[in-house]
C-alpha cells in the first residue's frame, strides 16, 4: 500500500479564530451571551479542565467528552454535560476551513493511487472531524481518521504512527503536517517521508495576536482570521498584504459607514469610482445585516465633474476646486487639459496665449484666470457652450442612477480635500435636490467644510499621514476601472466613458485584494460579538504597523507592480544614488520612500531610516535657522 497521511489541525483544516484557546471565549459567548462574570469563570474553568482530568486519569489519552466530567462543571449546571460538548462542536465547526493548497495535495495523492488517511493529536472524536473533513471536501468515502484520544497514542511521540502502521502496514508512506517535531521529526523517525507544511502566522499577525490583552480575545480572533485570508486566498506576497494591512484598513471603515448610514435612514450608498470599487465588494458581503440600504457603484471622477460644474464658469468657481484654492504650482498644460482644451487650441481658435508653462505666483495665476474667465475671454463663451453640454450628459446619468430622486443618500469615498463633494452638493443645488452626505475613510486638515455638505470621517486628519494616504489611493483603493471622462448615450442608457487607451482590467494586486477582503467581511458579517471599537483598533494598529515596517517577514514586493503615483514609481528598488538622496537630503525618488528603503536594504533598514530621521532634524534646524534671519 502507498499511504499519504495528513495532519488535521493548521495543516489541512485551519481555525479562522487563530489560537486554539480563542474556542473557548467564542464558546463562551454563545453560552453567555449577556453575563460577562458566567463567561469568565467559563473560560477560566475550560483551561484548567483538561489538565486536572487528565491527571485524574492517569496518562490516558484525554476525550472532550471526558473533560465535562470534570467535577467543577457543576457551576455551569444551566446546561448539560453533553449539551456543552455539542456546544463546543459546533463552535469548532464553525471555525473550521480547509486549506486549499493541501486540499490539492490530498486530491493530487488521491488521483496517483495512494490511500489516504488522516493523524490528530486531539481530544476531538473521529466521527466529528471526517464530518468537518467531508464538509469541507478533504475527505471521501471511507477514508480513516486517527486521533490520540481513541487510539491511546500520539503523534508527538511517534506512537502514533506505530498504531497506523500496524492497522495499514504501508509498503511507502509519506505524511504532511505544521509541526517540525510531531510531524517531521517523529514522522522521519519512523522511516516516512514527512514534508513541513508552513501555516505559520505573518509576524505582523502574530504581533497583533500576542499584543491584544488589552481587548481579550478579539484581537487574537482577527488575526487568526488574517491568517486564514491570506492561506485560503493563494498564500502568497499579494494576499498576505491584502489579509494583513488592506482588509483590517477598509474592513472597519465600511461597518462603520453602515452602521452610520443604517442611524441616519440612508436609503441608498454611492460608491464613488475608482477608489471605492474595494468597498462596495465590502459592503455587498455586509449587506445582508443591513437590507433597507440599496448599494450603488457611482462613475465619476473630478475631471468627469468639473465641466458640468462650471456650466457658469466663474474664476471663483475654478479656484475654490483647486488644491488649497490656488493655481500657483500648477502646470498650464494640466489645468487647460482638466477644462478640456489645450494651448494650441487656445492659440488657434482665440489668439490667447501664456508666456509660463507652470503658475509660479499670483500674477500669472490672476492672468491665467483672466484669460480663462474674464469678461473679454473669448474663450469663455465657448467654455460655457461644452459645459452645459456635458451637464446635460451628466444630469441624465445622475437621473438615470437616482441622483435627483427624494430618497435619503449618501457617496462613500476614501478622502482627501472634498472636491468631490462640492461640485456635486453645487450641480445637487443648482438642479433643485438637497445635498448628499458624504463618507470619508480619512481627511486633511484643510478638507472644506460643511457648507459644501455634511461628511462623516472615519480617520482624523491627525490620525493619518502623507504614506498611508499614498498606500489607500494607489494599492488599498486598485480598481479594474479606469478614471470616468465623461458620458455617452447608447441604446437609451446613459454609460460611462475612459480615456481611449484604458480598459477595464485586472492585476495581482486588484485580483488579491478583493479576494480577501471579501472573504474576511463576510466571515466579520456573521459575528455580531465584534464591536466598532474593537474593529477600529484593529485597523489602526495594522495600519500603523505597515507605516513603521517593523516587521522584517513584510514581503513588499507586491508594492513593486502597482501603478506610479504623481508620476513618481510607487516603490522600487533604489540606487545609491537615489538612497543617498533620500537619506541625507530627504529628497523625494518614489510615492511611498519608506518601502522602497526597506526594499533595498533589508536588514539595515532600521539603522538607514535612524540616519534619515537624524538628518531630517538637521535640515530642520539649519532651515529654521536661516529662515529666522
Amino acid at each position: 500500500m502507498n499511504l499519504a497521511s495528513f495532519d488535521i489541525f493548521d495543516t489541512v483544516l485551519l481555525r479562522k479564530c487563530g489560537k486554539p484557546g480563542n474556542i473557548f471565549h467564542l464558546l463562551a459567548q454563545k453560552l453567555y451571551p449577556d453575563d460577562e462574570a458566567k463567561r469568565v469563570a467559563f473560560i477560566r474553568w475550560r483551561r484548567q479542565a483538561e489538565g486536572r482530568v487528565a491527571r485524574l486519569l492517569k496518562g490516558r489519552e484525554t476525550t472532550i467528552a471526558d473533560i465535562y466530567t470534570d467535577t467543577d462543571v457543576v457551576q455551569f449546571c444551566d446546561y448539560t454535560p453533553s449539551q456543552l460538548v455539542a456546544a463546543e462542536k459546533e463552535i469548532e465547526a464553525d471555525n473550521l476551513t480547509a486549506n486549499p493548497a493541501v486540499k490539492s495535495i490530498i486530491e493530487k495523492c488521491r488521483a496517483e493511487g495512494k490511500t489516504i488517511c488522516f493523524i490528530s493529536d486531539m481530544y476531538l472524536d473521529s466521527e466529528f472531524l471526517s464530518q468537518v473533513l467531508k464538509r469541507e471536501g478533504c475527505l471521501v468515502g471511507n477514508e480513516k481518521v486517527y486521533v490520540s484520544c481513541e487510539e491511546g497514542a500520539r503523534k508527538s511521540t511517534g506512537s502514533l504512527y506505530d498504531k497506523v502502521q500496524s492497522y495499514l502496514n504501508p509498503t511507502h508512506w509519506e505524511h504532511y503536517g505544521d509541526h517540525p517535531v510531531s510531524d517531521v521529526k517523529r514522522a522521519k523517525e519512523k522511516g516516512i517521508n514527512a514534508t513541513l507544511i508552513d501555516t505559520a502566522f505573518t509576524e505582523s499577525e502574530k504581533h497583533l495576536a500576542d499584543n491584544s490583552k488589552q481587548h481579550g480575545y478579539e484581537l487574537s480572533c482577527l488575526a487568526g482570521l488574517q491568517r486564514a485570508a491570506h492561506i485560503t486566498n493563494g498564500n502568497n506576497a499579494y494576499s498576505a498584504l491584502a489579509a494583513d494591512f488592506v482588509a483590517p484598513a477598509y474592513t472597519p471603515y465600511v461597518h462603520f459607514v453602515l452602521e452610520k448610514a443604517k442611524e441616519l435612514g440612508i436609503k441608498r450608498l454611492y460608491f464613488l469610482s475608482r477608489d471605492s470599487y474595494i468597498l462596495q465588494k465590502i459592503a455587498e458581503q455586509m449587506q445582508g445585516g443591513y437590507p433597507g440600504i440599496e448599494l450603488k457603484y457611482l462613475f465619476v471622477s473630478r475631471k468627469a465633474l468639473l465641466l458640468p460644474y462650471l456650466q457658469e464658469p466663474t474664476a471663483a468657481k475654478f479656484l475654490a476646486v483647486q488644491d488649497k484654492q490656488t493655481l500657483v504650482g500648477k502646470y498650464v498644460k494640466e489645468l487647460l487639459n482638466s477644462l478640456g482644451t489645450s494651448s494650441a487650441e487656445l492659440k488657434e481658435r482665440f489668439s490667447t496665449e501664456f508666456e509660463y508653462s507652470r503658475i509660479t505666483n499670483k500674477q500669472q495665476e490672476a492672468d491665467f484666470l483672466n484669460k480663462i474667465f474674464g469678461e473679454k475671454s473669448y474663450f469663455c463663451n465657448h467654455l460655457k457652450k461644452i459645459a452645459t453640454e456635458k451637464r446635460e450628459f451628466l444630469n441624465a446619468y445622475f437621473a438615470q442612477e437616482g441622483l435627483f430622486d427624494n430618497s435619503e443618500k449618501a457617496m462613500v469615498d476614501v478622502g482627501w480635500l472634498g472636491t468631490t463633494r462640492l461640485m456635486i452638493n453645487s450641480i445637487l443645488h443648482e438642479e433643485k435636490c438637497k445635498n448628499t452626505i458624504f463618507f470619508y475613510y480619512g481627511v486633511r486638515g484643510d478638507v472644506l467644510d460643511s457648507s459644501h455638505g455634511v461628511f462623516y470621517n472615519y480617520f482624523t486628519p491627525q490620525e493619518l499621514s502623507t504614506e498611508l494616504t499614498t498606500m489607500v489611493e494607489n494599492y488599498f483603493s486598485a480598481s479594474p476601472y479606469p478614471s470616468t471622462t465623461g458620458y455617452r448615450v447608447e441604446n437609451g442608457k446613459v454609460i460611462p466613458t475612459f480615456k481611449e487607451d484604458s480598459a477595464i482590467k485586472s492585476n495581482k494586486i486588484i485580483d488579491a485584494n478583493i479576494a480577501v477582503c471579501t472573504y474576511v467581511a463576510g466571515e466579520i458579517s456573521h459575528t455580531a460579538t465584534l464591536k466598532a471599537d474593537i474593529l477600529r483598533t484593529w485597523c489602526k494598529r495594522t495600519t500603523e504597523t505597515m507605516l513603521a515596517l517593523k516587521h522584517r517577514d513584510i514581503d513588499l514586493s507586491p508594492l513593486c507592480d502597482a501603478e506610479a503615483f504623481d508620476g513618481k514609481p510607487f516603490v522600487k528598488i533604489l540606487s545609491t544614488k537615489e538612497l543617498l538622496n533620500i537619506m541625507l537630503l530627504g529628497g523625494r525618488c518614489t510615492a511611498f520612500d519608506k518601502a522602497s528603503v526597506r526594499l533595498t536594504t533589508g536588514r539595515l533598514f532600521g539603522l538607514v531610516w535612524r540616519i534619515c530621521r537624524v538628518t531630517g532634524k538637521i535640515r530642520r534646524f539649519l532651515y529654521l535657522r536661516f529662515k529666522a534671519k
